[in-house]
């Protein structure tokens, strides 16, 4: 019986790997083939920022209610049903034509498909994984982000470069569709009665959202993830833009610098998840500081190289330090919040974090073009969501 659940559980924590992949696949997509549709569109950096920013408009409008749906159909629906909405608006986005139409098309995307994955996946954690196990099994999840950093940008620059980028939002299409068959199959489907028993137990099925955001730690855990977002949204939507205008790379070139960021966030999320949870358990908010602050200091410093192979490996450990910053950070609420409590505290920092996914490009945009097209405004903006990212974290009370 003990097999059986260890290989149910298995072949779900594969199943929430892939559709995560996707979601992060999805969002690095728009860094790339805007490149190719600004030059055919004539789009102006802020109109770029304008694109990815609206994604994240959408995200956090439908976050805080999305953790209320998640309570009321159950997450299985909610998975399944954003993947295939991921799939939908890749597919109408290969036919945009004009700024509003990529705009409207990305803030639907944030809307109705992104919104509900991330604390869909985080509910079936916490009923399928033992308190102990949970911070692995989330940092599992989020190392998606290093093999979609890795592989997309590798796969993406050569299938926009020789088939265009309407062709690339097509097999996009056909992968969303994929891997929600494949969560079809493996995501439990007795997850009602669970949810239901855990609300029962906890005497937290009926439960307001005033009640929620009375609670301190959530807005705590708000701010920290909208700095620590700022940045990260920041870089891997700019970077693409960096390279190929300021250091003057061709889009393969910055596919390449790209993919060693995604590699060393993989090495980040995975290992940094494990040593986190096996040795220091209680102890995250200092971790989250800590590599908050030397993410920042190396994606500054990044700036200053002009080798393009210590580039590659200072941005890299810039990758490597914010996602263990990112993944601990987004541990703290699976120990913290129990029942029916967690899809909306979760929803409600979530919501924190897409807010910086919503601001950083845009305001990059501005800061592009009010330099002239030089980024280091861009990357002081950076240094200094690092540096209150770390001050904010240290605020929580881990309980």
């Amino acid at each position: 019986m003990e097999k059986k659940e260890t290989k149910k559980t298995g072949l779900l924590l594969v199943a929430l790997f892939l559709g995560y992949t996707m979601v992060y696949i999805d969002k690095l997509s728009v860094g790339y083939s805007l490149i190719p549709i600004s030059t055919e569109f004539g789009l102006e950096p802020a109109a770029k920022g304008m694109i990815m920013s609206a994604f994240f408009l959408g995200y956090a409008i439908m976050q805080i209610p999305m953790g209320l749906v998640i309570n009321k159909v159950g997450s299985r629906v909610v998975l399944i049903g954003s993947v295939l909405g991921m799939g939908l608006f890749s597919f109408l986005f290969g036919f945009g034509t004009s700024l509003i139409m990529f705009m409207s098309l990305r803030f639907l995307t944030g809307l109705l498909a992104h919104s509900g994955y991330a604390s869909s996946a985080s509910k079936e954690v916490t009923m399928n994984f033992s308190p102990e196990k949970r911070t692995f099994a989330q940092g599992i999840l989020l190392s998606s982000s290093g093999v979609a950093g890795f592989i997309g940008p590798l796969a993406l620059s050569p299938i926009i470069t020789n088939a265009g980028w309407k062709n690339a939002y097509l097999i996009l299409t056909a992968l969303a569709v994929a891997i929600a068959i494949f969560l079809i199959i493996a995501i439990p489907r007795n997850e009602k009665s669970k949810e239901q028993a855990d609300a029962v137990a906890t005497r937290t099925d009926k439960i307001s959202i005033l009640v929620i955001w009375s609670d301190i730690r959530v807005w705590i855990l708000f701010l920290s993830s909208f700095f620590i977002n700022c940045l990260l949204y920041g870089l891997s939507s700019w970077v693409p833009s960096f390279l190929t205008g300021e250091r003057g790379l061709d889009l393969n070139g910055a596919a390449v610098i790209s993919s060693v960021g995604g590699l060393f966030m993989l090495i980040g999320s995975i290992g940094g998840s494990y040593v986190v949870g096996r040795f220091f358990q209680h102890k995250e908010k200092a971790i989250v500081a800590i590599t908050a602050i030397l993410g920042a200091l190396s994606a500054f410093g990044s700036y200053y190289i002009a080798n393009l192979v210590l580039l590659s490996i200072v941005m890299g450990l810039a990758n490597f330090f914010l996602i263990i910053s990112f993944v601990t950070m987004m541990s703290i609420p699976l120990r913290i919040f129990e029942g029916a409590k967690f899809a909306p505290s979760y929803g409600t920092l979530a919501t924190g974090g897409i807010l910086g996914g919503f601001v950083s490009p845009t305001l990059i945009g501005k800061l592009v073009e009010l330099s002239n097209g030089q980024y280091i405004s861009t990357f002081i903006f950076f240094l200094v969501v690092g540096l209150l990212t770390a001050v904010t974290i240290m605020f929580i009370k881990q309980k």
